[in-house]
């Protein structure tokens, strides 16, 4: 749904700290399925598997927002590793994909995932800062070790 929206649909315009991008996406393969972290700038954070389910409303935590702001503004101050695309880079297995959405359309850049986490590719700080929003995420809505959905201490 984020790939057909606009701007607009978010309330989002054009800021002092980010001009251009209003959005970005990291993308990878878990085994068989595609993980999708998506991090809009007016704050929501979500990440998605391909099996189904996620992590959604991960905006609504101080902690995660500020995260997504840190990977929104490198994403902002380092567009030209990004490549104009008419359509977001293809998920391939042992890579990472990114696309970021701008004021002007999509950019995206993809590398090996080896080389990215052996910090051997100019993507390294954005998967970096994505992993990051990943662990604030899990932190965030994970509940206590122990606790059961529906169950409360007597």
């Amino acid at each position: 749904m984020l790939l057909s929206a606009k701007p607009s649909d978010f309330g989002l315009t054009p800021t002092p700290e980010l001009p251009r991008v209003w959005a970005a996406m990291m993308e990878w393969h878990v085994g068989t399925n595609v993980v999708s972290l998506v991090a809009v700038a007016e704050g929501s954070t979500s990440l998605y598997f391909s099996t189904g389910g996620g992590i959604i409303g991960g905006g609504e935590h101080e902690s995660v927002r500020a995260e997504n702001r840190k990977l929104l503004a490198f994403v902002e101050k380092s567009l030209e590793m990004f490549v104009p695309m008419a359509s977001p880079p293809p998920v391939l297995k042992a890579a990472v994909s990114f696309t970021v959405l701008t004021y002007d359309g999509i950019r995206g850049a993809r590398d090996k995932e080896e080389q990215i986490t052996r910090q051997k590719s100019p993507l390294w700080p954005v998967y970096y800062l994505g992993q990051e929003v990943i662990t604030a995420l899990r932190l965030a809505t994970q509940k206590p070790r122990g606790e059961l959905a529906g169950e409360t201490e007597s």
